[in-house]
């Protein structure tokens, strides 16, 4: 029985060290487009939106379960998009409807 508790506590001091070994995706807006095009990635990441183009873009996301809008991101900035649900969904720009990624985020 005792064996079994130690078990346990390793297990669930197992859990946080998981969770940290979530990524930084980068991905950059550049040439009215986004790089790169199809990302894929795990429950944890996070997409970092750089702005590397001299246009405003908008980073949205429509579909159901995923949706968020980052709002305006002027040159030069940054942003993050958490991935908190496994699914696949079109990253798009408001403001150029070309402009679109593919993200398929995993367990």
């Amino acid at each position: 029985m005792k064996g079994l508790r130690v078990a346990a506590l390793l297990t669930a001091s197992a859990l946080p060290a998981a969770t940290s070994m979530a990524e930084e995706i980068p991905v950059t807006m550049a040439g009215m487009a986004y790089a790169p095009a199809t990302i894929a990635a795990k429950i944890g990441d996070n997409l970092a939106l750089s702005n590397d183009d001299s246009e405003d873009h908008n980073v949205f996301v429509a579909t159901v379960g995923h949706a968020v809008d980052l709002g305006t991101q002027k040159p030069g900035e940054a942003r993050k998009l958490a991935l908190a649900k496994a699914g696949r969904f079109e990253v798009e720009c408001v403001i150029h409807p070309e402009m679109k990624a593919i993200v398929e985020v995993q367990q």
